[in-house]
Formats: structure tokens, C-alpha cells, sequence
């Protein structure tokens, strides 16, 4: 594993595609401070949790590209070949990719903390957010590692692996917002009136709308098993929710990664 881990990073230094990320990295954090400092008023952790949203979308394209490399220029049957287990192979490949995207994530935060500190109002969370908030975010990057790392090691052809991963990162986003939107379906409405620019409630009413609780329930799982959809709920920072995400990404990443080795182990290499 250690000679893996080795390779895959010594091929990162020359890689196109983990310069192309950091790249782009870069620019999204440029483009963050300039949005958040144009729209006044922002806080810094709202501008820190801004890359979560993007990263999946970078990372779908950095793992089919890099791990389809790894196909098309016969590097994984020679690794098979001198004696690397296939499991092995799998997960290097995962722990590449998890490194890589972290410390995408890491210069992210590191370029709009430093700026941000000077430009944005300061950060305006507890510690207990901020702990859970840094934790869900490594999850997430870990999951959206997971699920297009087992893409990509499943396919051998590098065009197609990238299609289906941004596809399926688009295809995620949707079903993230139509979940979203049953899972925070409101039981009842509200009639309201504004003064001085507060909203006072008069009354409340059954929602006609309203899905029932098992639809909500049932949406609010997919909802938080879809790393986009935490990615949203990092933005609201609501620490009852941020407790729960763990939950629903370690089950997402083991499951993934176990199917992804059992797979992987038996697919038959051209």
C-alpha cells in the first residue's frame, strides 16, 4: 500500500488535472471574497463554507481522470501484475483522491480566512458548529471520493467515467433539491403581517400541501444522504442537523467502498 501511495503521488506531480484543481480552487476563492464583499455585510463562515458546494463537482472530474489514467495507460495491470492486491489498488487510489481533494479544501479555506479576515465580518458561530462543521465537511469530501472513485474503478474507459461522474454529480443535485424540498415542506402556514421590518404571526392553518410525515421522513433520509444536501445543510448551520450528518456519510462511505472492493476484485481486466 505504502509503494502505491508512493506512485500515485509521485504521478500527482506531473498530473495536469491536480494542478488544474488547485487551480480552480484558487479562482473559486477569489471569486467568493469578491461576491461575498460586493454583497456587504457577509459573514466569514458563510464565505468558508462556500467551496463545499463546488468541490463535488471538481472532484468528479480530478478522480475519472486521474483513475482512468490508470486504465488507459496500463498502470493497473502492471500494478495486478508485480503483486499489488486489488484491494490495495482500490483504496490507494481512494486515499489519493480523499488527500488530494482535502488539501484543495484546506487552500480554500486558508486563502478566504486570510482575506476574509480583512474584508468580511467576522465569524459568528459557536465552537460546537465549527467542530461539527469541519467534521461533516471532511465527510463529505470523503463520500463524494467514494462514490467517484468507485465509478471510476469500475469503468475502463476514461470519456465515459468522467461522463458518468458529472452526470451523476448533476443528477445528485437534483434529487438533493426535490428532496429538499418534501423533506422542509412546512405542517402548517402561517398568516403573518410586517412592521418596523418584523414579521409578527396572527394565525396558523393546516398546510394543504403538506406531503404527510412519512414522505417528510422518508425524503429527509435521501436528503441527508446525499452529500449535496449536506453540503447545504454546512451552509445553514444548524448544529441538530450537523450532529446527524456524520451518520449518514460514514454509512454512505462504508457501504460504497465495501461494494467497491468486492467489485472491483472480481471485474475482469482488458
Amino acid at each position: 500500500m505504502i509503494k502505491l501511495l508512493k506512485a500515485g503521488f509521485f504521478r500527482l506531480k506531473k498530473d495536469t488535472i491536480f494542478w488544474l484543481f488547485i487551480f480552480f480552487t484558487v479562482v473559486i476563492a477569489i471569486f467568493s471574497l469578491i461576491r461575498y464583499k460586493i454583497g456587504g455585510d457577509m459573514l466569514l463562515n458563510d464565505a468558508i463554507n462556500e467551496f463545499i458546494k463546488y468541490i463535488g463537482l471538481l472532484i468528479s472530474i480530478f478522480v475519472s481522470i486521474f483513475v482512468g489514467k490508470e486504465y488507459s495507460q496500463g498502470i493497473i495491470r502492471n500494478k495486478i501484475i508485480v503483486g499489488h492486491s486489488r484491494t490495495s489498488i482500490f483504496l490507494s487510489n481512494l486515499i489519493i483522491s480523499i488527500i488530494v481533494s482535502i488539501l484543495c479544501e484546506l487552500i480554500y479555506i486558508l486563502l478566504v480566512f486570510s482575506f476574509g479576515m480583512l474584508l468580511l465580518e467576522k465569524i459568528q458561530i459557536s465552537i460546537a458548529q465549527l467542530l461539527m462543521t469541519i467534521l461533516d465537511t471532511i465527510l463529505i469530501i470523503i463520500s463524494f471520493c467514494s462514490i467517484f472513485n468507485f465509478i471510476a474503478m469500475m469503468c475502463s474507459e476514461i470519456t465515459i467515467t468522467t461522463t458518468i461522474c458529472i452526470i451523476l454529480f448533476i443528477a445528485m443535485y437534483v434529487a438533493q433539491a426535490s428532496a429538499s424540498y418534501i423533506a422542509k415542506s412546512p405542517k402548517y402556514g402561517t398568516n403573518t403581517y410586517y412592521e418596523n421590518g418584523n414579521a409578527y404571526i396572527i394565525s396558523q392553518y393546516p398546510n394543504p400541501n403538506y406531503p404527510g410525515e412519512q414522505k417528510v421522513k422518508i425524503a429527509q433520509i435521501i436528503y441527508l444522504s446525499i452529500p449535496q444536501g449536506q453540503a447545504e445543510e454546512i451552509e445553514d448551520n444548524n448544529l441538530e442537523i450537523l450532529q446527524q450528518m456524520p451518520i449518514y456519510s460514514i454509512t454512505l462511505i462504508v457501504i460504497v467502498n465495501f461494494f467497491g472492493v468486492y467489485i472491483f476484485s472480481k471485474k475482469e481486466l482488458k
